[in-house]
Order: structure tokens, then C-alpha cells, then sequence
């Protein structure tokens, strides 16, 4: 039981291996028969932190290896119950699904946990989890809408906005999302995504260039078939509804028929109800006419792609990264917003901009945007992400971001200060080290930062400043309480 339930409260639900806490876990009691929540907080300032990456992590990967442990990602966080001030600093190790029973699974915690003790670190544990890592795979660009348009929501997958649902036309099925936008010195107009994203298969790491006008181009389309119908789904869920609305307030004129007054307030409402629908209406026919073909939705090609290698260069991240050749045609000068994230209506001003700076002590310059179009210039400095200013409402320092991906639209999430590693393996078995800037679920209420399909997506940080492309994450399924990014 205890296994099932120890990570009661985490998005993913992982199961326990093995932990060397002796903290008994207590079985809950019934009624209610839930235990405790849990929940996943960044690490902030620790001993651990200065010794991570140079000389614990690596020591702790050749136990696992030593001991053929198959092992998929080694995070460091603060795992407690749900509204514990300062929960402790774990060593959260993830191994695949069913290879390494609790016997074994104890005496590898014990090794790493005796790997602390050797280094003057006595207030972190080791626990160990079942965890993969999945890797999150015609007409201009719209006008992005104004922020009373009804329209704006629905409107926003159509415009230049970061975030784009893309896929390539021969492989419909992997889908993902276009990051940011760079320019070259002939003003050619280039999006990056990860790399997995336009080039899907496992087995095919080489560097991808497109060279010659012979050579048989990749293209890339806003939406798959699929998710164009879910698209259009969501139009004509939002007209039903505004006619339910429109039904529902004619009776409420007729029946303030008596009140002069109230009835002018109604018949107003009423008023822009119909103008709601009317709006609508168009935006659907116009999807429908104009982006229905999958042709008519190809915004350009891939142009440019790296080897996906893991572990690489001096730092050690996954290298997986492409470039896409954005069709001139599709662009309307007017009206291309360039690097920016539509900040779109799911979270009001009021609650992202608490949700951003939680705590009453954060001096900041931040402005919501009356157009909602949060402006990215920049990137975070490497002394930020590890030592970042901004408290959370605990008091707690730590860095804050936000991204707009295909399947979960606009999250907050909060960045961890000490790196993540993933163990990648081949048909073969073999396995490779890669480092991670992993990013945690913004609470045990927020939902998921990201999800399959959110892969190629911008992260950037309160000030606008772009932080890594999303690559990934980790949870027993496809359900993540870690996302991993590449800076």
C-alpha cells in the first residue's frame, strides 16, 4: 500500500521503490480513506547545490550503473506534504517500470545515501520511483484579437504568437510546438522547435541539411488532421454555448419587461451576446475556408538540424533542436508579433500577476500587457537560474516561468536551481548521461506544466527573459511532475 500511495497528491502518482527516510508512513485511515497530499517544490539554497553537478551526480550515476540499474532521471527537490513550509531535500531517483525489486532497490538508496554522508550532507534522503522520461512530441498568420474580442481565445492558435501546434506533413502523427522565432543576415525568418518533434524517429540521429532544390523538402503545417478537427470542435462548442446564453437571456429581457432600466442593462447584454456569435460564426467559416486543407496550413520547412545527441558539449545538456524556414507568404508585416506569449484569457491579469510574484517583498517592473502580448527579449544568465531573486509566498527564493505549448496552452511552472539528469537508452540497452534545467508543477492545484505534444515550447521568466526549449518529462506515464528543458 504503501508504495501505491506515498506519492499521494503528485500529478503522476509515481510508485515508491525504496527510500532511506524512517519516517514511518502512516496508512490512511478510513473515512475518507485519502492519505495526505503531497506536493513538489524547487530546492533553492542548499549545500547539495555546490557539489551537484561536479561531483555527487556523477558519483551517484556510477553506483546506479555499477550496480546495472536502469535508471531514466536523477532530480533533486523538495518533496512534502501540501503546505509543509520547508518540506526536506530529496534525491529523487527514477528507474523504468518494474526492473528493480525493494530489496535491491534499498540497498542502492543506502550506497547513494552513504555518498552524502561522505560529503557532509545530512539532511538530504534518498527515495527512489518508477519513472520514465517521454519526449513531448495557404492563408497569412491572423491578426492577434484585442483583448474584448470573444474571439481572442479561439483566434490565438491562427496568429504568429509563440506557442504554434506544428507537425511535418509526412509524419502527421508526432506533434509539437514552435518555440521562437531568429533571423539571419538576409532577413530569412527561421522558427526552432525540438528537433524529435520534426524528426520523429528514434533511429535517425543524423544532422539533417537541406542543401539542394532536388532534395525532398520536410514540411511543416500548423495542426495535424486530428487536432485541426479538435480545433474546430472548440469553435462550435464555444457558438453552442453563446446560443444557450442568447436563449437564456432573451427570457431574462422578457421577464425585467417592467423595470425600464433593468431591462435597458439586459437588453445591452443581450446585445453583445449576439455579437459574440455573430463573431464566432465567421471565425468558423473563415477556418473553414481558408485553413481546412492541410496544404493550406504549411507555414515552411525544416531547414537545419543538428545531430540529436545527449550529453553535449562542456555542460552536457540533450542537444535536440531544429530550425524551420518560415514561409515569407504566410507573414504579414502589419501584423507579425514576433517573440512574444500570448497571454491569452485562461488565467486573468490579476491571478498571473499574483501567481508570478506570490510574495509581498518582490520589487518588480512587470506590467500586464492591455494587448496581452507579453514581449521575450533576452535570456536568463546562469547565475539566475541557480540563484534566482524572486520569493515565492513561502519566502522562498525562486525562479518563476511560463510557457505556451500545443496541448496545455499557457502554464506556470516554478524552474528548479539545481539541474536534473536522464538516462537515455537505445534498441540495444545501452544508456547515456544527458544534464536537464528541470521545471516543476507550479502547485498541487495548477495541473501539469506541460504534457506530450508541449515539446519545442519557449520557456522564458517574469522579465520576459527566454530560459530553454522544452524537451521532455518525467512521471511513471505520460503524466509529469518534471519537465526538462534545454537552456
Amino acid at each position: 500500500m504503501e508504495a501505491n500511495l506515498y506519492y499521494y497528491g503528485l500529478y503522476s502518482r509515481p510508485v515508491l521503490v525504496a527510500r532511506t527516510s524512517t519516517t514511518l508512513w502512516k496508512p490512511p485511515v478510513c473515512p475518507p480513506g485519502y492519505p495526505s497530499a503531497k506536493w513538489l517544490r524547487t530546492v533553492g539554497n542548499h549545500p547539495l547545490g555546490n557539489i551537484w553537478e561536479s561531483n555527487l551526480a556523477p558519483e551517484i550515476h556510477k553506483i546506479l550503473e555499477s550496480r546495472g540499474v536502469k535508471w531514466t532521471s536523477t532530480d533533486v527537490a523538495r518533496i512534502g506534504l501540501v503546505g509543509e513550509l520547508l518540506p526536506p531535500v530529496i534525491v529523487w531517483i527514477g528507474v523504468q517500470p518494474g526492473t528493480l525489486s525493494k530489496e535491491d532497490g534499498h540497498t542502492v538508496a543506502l550506497a547513494c545515501k552513504g555518498l552524502l554522508l561522505e560529503h557532509q550532507i545530512l539532511d538530504v534522503e534518498v527515495e527512489i520511483r518508477e519513472s520514465i522520461v517521454t519526449q513531448y512530441s495557404g492563408p497569412k498568420f491572423l491578426k492577434p484579437a484585442t483583448p474584448n474580442d470573444p474571439t481572442a481565445e479561439l483566434r490565438q492558435p491562427l496568429t504568429s504568437t509563440l506557442g504554434l501546434s506544428i507537425c511535418v506533413t509526412r509524419t502527421v502523427w508526432a506533434e509539437g510546438t514552435g518555440g521562437f522565432y531568429l533571423t539571419d543576415n538576409n532577413s530569412k525568418l527561421y522558427l526552432v522547435t525540438a528537433r524529435h518533434v520534426v524528426i520523429p524517429s528514434d533511429s535517425d540521429i543524423t544532422p539533417y541539411v537541406h542543401k539542394v532544390s532536388s532534395q525532398r523538402l520536410n514540411k511543416i503545417a500548423l495542426f495535424s488532421p486530428i487536432s485541426y478537427k479538435d480545433y474546430v470542435k472548440r469553435i462550435e462548442t464555444a457558438i453552442a454555448d453563446q446560443g444557450g446564453i442568447i436563449e437564456y437571456q432573451k427570457r431574462v429581457v422578457q421577464e425585467s419587461e417592467e423595470r425600464i432600466k433593468e431591462r435597458a442593462y439586459q437588453e445591452n447584454i443581450l446585445k453583445k451576446v449576439e455579437a459574440a456569435l455573430e463573431a464566432l460564426k465567421k471565425l468558423c467559416n473563415q477556418v473553414a475556408k481558408c485553413w481546412g486543407n492541410i496544404e493550406d496550413r504549411i507555414i515552411g520547412d525544416l531547414i537545419f538540424s543538428p545531430a540529436l545527441e545527449y550529453g553535449a558539449g562542456s555542460k552536457r545538456y540533450t542537444q535536440d533542436y531544429a530550425l524551420i524556414e518560415v514561409d515569407q507568404s504566410k507573414i504579414d508585416i502589419a501584423s507579425f508579433t514576433g517573440n512574444v506569449v500570448d497571454l491569452g484569457t485562461e488565467i486573468a491579469p490579476g491571478k498571473f500577476k499574483r501567481m508570478m510574484f506570490p510574495h509581498p517583498e518582490n520589487t518588480h517592473s512587470f506590467t500586464y500587457p492591455t494587448n496581452r502580448l507579453f514581449q521575450i527579449r533576452g535570456t536568463i544568465p546562469d547565475a539566475d537560474m541557480r540563484r534566482p531573486t524572486i520569493k515565492d509566498q513561502n519566502g522562498e527564493r525562486c525562479l518563476l516561468v511560463l510557457k505556451r505549448g500545443h496541448t496545455t496552452g499557457l502554464t506556470i511552472g516554478r524552474a528548479n536551481t539545481i539541474s536534473s539528469y536522464v538516462r537515455y537508452y537505445d534498441e540495444k540497452g545501452k544508456g547515456v548521461t544527458s544534464m536537464e534545467w528541470p521545471v516543476f508543477n507550479y502547485d498541487d492545484k495548477s495541473g501539469p506544466f506541460s504534457k506530450k505534444g508541449d515539446s519545442g515550447a519557449a520557456i522564458v521568466d517574469c522579465q520576459g527573459r527566454l530560459g530553454g526549449l522544452l524537451t521532455g518529462g518525467a512521471g511513471p506515464t505520460d503524466r509529469c511532475d518534471v519537465t526538462y528543458a534545454t537552456p
